[in-house]
């Protein structure tokens, strides 16, 4: 499906845009997975101030959330003309209830890779970006970004894949992550990695 078909419609009667360039909306989309920081900066070229964000891939395809403000919607529309999605809107935002992630299976080969990361950095305009494009660079994959303000700060909370050197990009380490991760300004408060759920469980029954 287009962007084209599923911008402008109308749901149950709901207008797909918001009356006013400062009023809060959110833009969701999913599809064939996009590198994160490809789709935040068409967001932000549109003039776009991104409150928060959730970031999921599955299955081969990716669902992304924005909550954003002062920007004209038809703005937004404009950055994605030609965009294929599989489904894509901009609606006024209500409230919403934040999800609970699961935990990752003990079992599999590729835990040892994957880490949970909470940082914050302070707030400039791309600055998520740059952080998003050095973990993409390093082929670092990012299946879970939660992005929302704190004060002045921006704070992330990830999860984090690392390569592990067998495929196309080489296995970085997480001293080398946590360097560059500095380097850009971010104060990492959590850096380590995810239990499996039968750990996770027999801790929680402990």
């Amino acid at each position: 499906m287009s962007l084209g078909q599923t911008i402008g419609t109308r749901v149950a009667g709901t207008r797909a845009f918001a009356a006013s360039a400062d009023a809060p909306l959110l833009v969701t989309m999913i599809g064939a997975q996009k590198p994160v920081s490809e789709v935040h900066r068409m967001i932000e070229a549109s003039g776009a101030e991104i409150k928060e964000s959730r970031n999921v891939r599955l299955g081969g395809r990716a669902s992304n959330m924005f909550l954003v403000t002062n920007v004209d919607p038809m703005a937004l529309k404009k950055q994605f003309e030609g965009q294929v999605f599989d489904f894509f809107s901009v609606f006024p935002a209500k409230n919403t209830v934040q999800d609970i992630k699961g935990p990752y299976c003990e079992t599999s080969p590729l835990l040892p890779y994957v880490r949970k990361a909470t940082m914050s950095v302070p707030f400039k305009k791309g600055v998520v970006n740059e952080i998003t494009e050095f973990l993409c660079s390093k082929g670092v994959t990012l299946s879970h970004m939660d992005e929302y303000r704190s004060g002045k700060d921006i704070v992330l909370e990830c999860i984090m894949h690392l390569p592990t050197g067998l495929a196309e990009f080489p296995s970085v380490d997480d001293k080398y992550v946590l360097q560059n991760l500095e380097a850009l300004g971010c104060t990492v408060a959590e850096f380590g990695r995810v239990e499996g759920r039968p750990q996770a469980e027999k801790a929680a029954k402990n």
